[in-house]
């Protein structure tokens, strides 16, 4: 084995390890990590007994550039360089965070209000 192909097969286990990190495991069936796999493999394999020296360059430039954007998905690299200064709070969320404080369950179990009455008064302008 040269020293391309031991670099290609390196690359290859970094890149199914990367896409196992995408893993959630309450969707395996429909988990992105199992996309990521599946389109990696296909690529590896569909490329395996290609000889063209330049032609693997390319590839394997490729896999470092695919490698890298997975690596700066996973430290969250774009949130830290593209912070979002637009903190907007859509209504629903700030209703759901009255809904589920402490403080209001505390309130509401106290009354003994069953879950639609909370709904009711928390969606709902009616103030009872």
């Amino acid at each position: 084995m040269n020293a391309s192909t031991i670099k290609t097969i390196h690359m290859y286990r970094n890149l199914i390890r990367a896409s196992k990190l995408f893993l959630n495991e309450s969707r395996k069936d429909r988990c992105i990590s199992n996309h990521f796999k599946s389109s990696i493999q296909q690529k590896y394999r569909e490329n395996k007994n290609i000889k063209d020296n330049k032609k693997i360059l390319d590839l394997n430039i490729n896999a470092d550039k695919v490698y890298s954007n997975f690596k700066d998905l996973l430290e969250n690299k774009y949130l830290l360089k593209y912070p979002c200064s637009i903190n907007i709070i859509p209504d629903y969320v700030q209703k759901s965070n009255i809904l589920l404080s402490t403080k209001n369950q505390s309130k509401m179990k106290s009354k003994r209000w069953g879950l639609l009455d909370r709904l009711k008064v928390v969606f709902t302008k009616d103030e009872k």
